[in-house]
């Protein structure tokens, strides 16, 4: 019995500090996952180099505000939403949801979110204020997908109206990049050869010299390959997926620090890794070493 209400007393012995191990804990580092007494927090924690975005919140509004956990994506299409989180060191902080179907997304060097949605051809922008604004409207093309490049020029792939496939001669496919007045800047869509670049470009990505990397779809089935071409139309190379005879689905793209080229293949679950000559370094099936699936976009 004694051993007993001595293992009871132990597991509700309160909060110590990490530094002092003192007991008089009033703050929580979310990103170092850490509480503190002010003391530490004052003299010690805030001498660390590596906090200077770090969140610190009061210890009482930890326990005076503790949401429910709540999922951050659904598998329901009808249900779709735009989060902006943080990340902390073990979760993430939902700083701002959107209740509306996003087609794709792209964040610009003043950390505002770029979106279009799947009802119109509108690019908006999410502030941080919760404000929504119209910076521009592809119309008659449909607009497609978003990104931002290292010079802050937002980068648009868009599509003539109708149905997406078969492709004609008449059809019209491009990959725009725009100024910072969003005034169209460079047009790419054809070859020295006047043959067409893109059949749906579904994702755009550029690396540290502004190569696009373009997911491009190339039927009604969503199989496609990886188009890399340089801002002035010359084709550098295309990527149809690993040579095992199965279609490649391309639905998202990452690039590394090193320039390395990230695809997420949904028909394998699987990461394509890239150089940038478009040479495969590596693939990584992640169903089986993760337990993920459907994978659908990466970053």
């Amino acid at each position: 019995m004694a051993s007993k209400s001595a293992s009871l007393r132990k597991a509700q012995a309160p909060l110590s500090c990490h530094f002092c191990n003192e007991q008089a804990v009033h703050w929580k580092c979310e990103e170092c996952d850490v509480f503190m007494c002010t003391s530490c927090k004052e003299k010690i924690h805030q001498r660390l180099k590596s906090i200077q975005d770090h969140e610190i919140v009061s210890v009482s509004d930890i326990w005076k505000d503790n949401p429910p956990r709540r999922d951050v994506a659904s598998n329901k299409q009808e249900k779709s939403r735009l989060v902006k989180g943080k990340m902390l060191k073990s979760s993430i902080r939902i700083l701002q949801t959107l209740e509306k179907r996003i087609f794709d997304i792209a964040v610009n060097k003043e950390g505002e979110i770029l979106f279009n949605e799947m009802v119109n051809n509108e690019v908006k922008i999410f502030t941080d204020t919760g404000e929504i604004k119209t910076i521009l409207d592809t119309s008659p093309l449909t607009l497609l997908s978003l990104h931002v490049n290292k010079d802050n020029e937002l980068i648009a792939g868009l599509r003539d109206q109708g149905p997406s496939f078969p492709i004609t001669d008449f059809s019209v496919r491009q990959v725009i990049i725009l100024d910072g007045e969003y005034k169209r800047k460079v047009l790419l869509e054809t070859d020295k050869k006047g043959r067409k670049l893109f059949s749906y470009p579904a994702r755009i990505k550029t690396d540290s010299k502004n190569v696009l990397y373009i997911a491009d779809i190339m039927d009604e089935n969503k199989a496609g390959r990886i188009v890399a071409v340089n801002t002035n139309g010359r084709l550098k190379f295309t990527y149809n997926g690993s040579t095992d005879g199965q279609s490649f689905f391309p639905h998202g793209i990452a690039i590394t620090p090193s320039d390395n080229i990230i695809i997420s293949d949904w028909n394998k679950n699987s990461l394509h890794i890239l150089n940038t000559r478009g040479e495969l370094l590596g693939l990584q099936f992640v169903d089986k070493e993760y337990n993920i699936e459907f994978r659908i976009r990466c970053a």
